[in-house]
């Protein structure tokens, strides 16, 4: 039998690598400039024959890791957002209970004046209202949201709870012209009733005169009408209308909350200054908020 029998391809394919993988070996044994120069072609074509085999792994790994690291950040920042907006919402108080701090020091006997619990709510759409001035959250009776519960942002006060169901409520803001509360007039301790407009503007009616308030003073929830903590800012003064001929003045002024911006929302739980919070039957479906008194005495 010869030994380059065409019946034996695999055996003669065999051999011939061998042979040449031999020479091959003695040529790089010998180490000439052609042998070296072969052998750096044959490499540089496996390793591009290796980068595009693993392209498509390498390319895939970083899609995943993109998505993970995004998902990671954007869990991150919601959860930042959301502790932001909690502790700007309870920092709100200070600069009042600084105040009061101050004219308590004094006194062995003050009573102290606590910071009220507040719950994250997110607003989860607006129901057909002619000013656009509602909007409802994601916390209802459940969460122990009940009607005139105040609700503020990280900057000032936004309104109340209007309306209460089991998983959600409706939230009035104090733009509406159905809003009514007591604010105080800058620092002059004096205290009026601001209104809404419908609008984004503010009115104070009926100031006296000589009350010293000017365009960008800070008007600040007083407390006096039961519904709203003491002390939360609630707007800016942007205008002073004088009237000599009644001598009274109309403030006119903006909310400092940012109400084009609500995602997030903070419903204070239990307002120290207001009465004893009603219970809820368990067999509501919706709890509204009694109407306002309009014709409350302030100072």
């Amino acid at each position: 039998m010869a030994l380059f029998d065409t019946h034996r391809p695999g055996f003669n394919l065999l051999l011939v690598l061998v042979v040449v993988s031999i020479v091959l070996m003695s040529l790089d044994r010998i180490g000439t400039r052609w042998v070296n120069e072969l052998d750096g072609g044959v490499g540089g074509a496996t390793d591009a024959v290796i980068k595009v085999i693993h392209q498509p792994v390498a390319l895939f790994q970083s899609v995943v890791q993109w998505f993970g690291d995004r998902d990671q950040l954007h869990d991150e920042l919601e959860r930042l957002q959301e502790e932001n907006l909690l502790l700007r919402g309870q920092m709100q108080q200070f600069a009042s209970l600084k105040r009061e701090v101050d004219g308590l020091r004094q006194l062995l006997n003050g009573r102290p004046v606590e910071v009220p619990p507040v719950l994250l709510a997110r607003r989860i759409g607006r129901p057909p209202n002619a000013e656009g001035n509602l909007f409802t959250i994601g916390r209802g009776l459940d969460d122990d949201v009940l009607p005139g519960d105040p609700v503020i942002d990280a900057y000032g006060l936004v309104g109340q709870v209007l309306r209460s169901t089991r998983s959600g409520a409706t939230v009035i803001q104090l733009t509406s012209r159905d809003h009514v509360l007591s604010v105080l007039l800058g620092e002059t301790g004096r205290s009026a009733l601001m209104r809404g407009t419908g609008g984004r503007e503010l009115v104070v009616e009926r100031v006296p005169e000589r009350t010293r308030v000017a365009a960008g003073d800070l008007l600040y929830t007083s407390g006096v009408d039961g519904a709203f903590p003491r002390g939360y800012p609630a707007a800016r003064v942007t205008r002073v209308d004088m009237d000599e001929a009644q001598g009274f003045v109309r403030l006119h002024a903006e909310p400092v909350a940012d109400l084009d911006r609500l995602d997030h929302v903070l419903v204070i739980t239990e307002p120290p200054d207001s009465p004893t919070r009603p219970a809820a039957a368990e067999d509501d479906e919706s709890v509204d908020m009694p109407p306002v008194e309009e014709n409350q005495n302030v100072d």
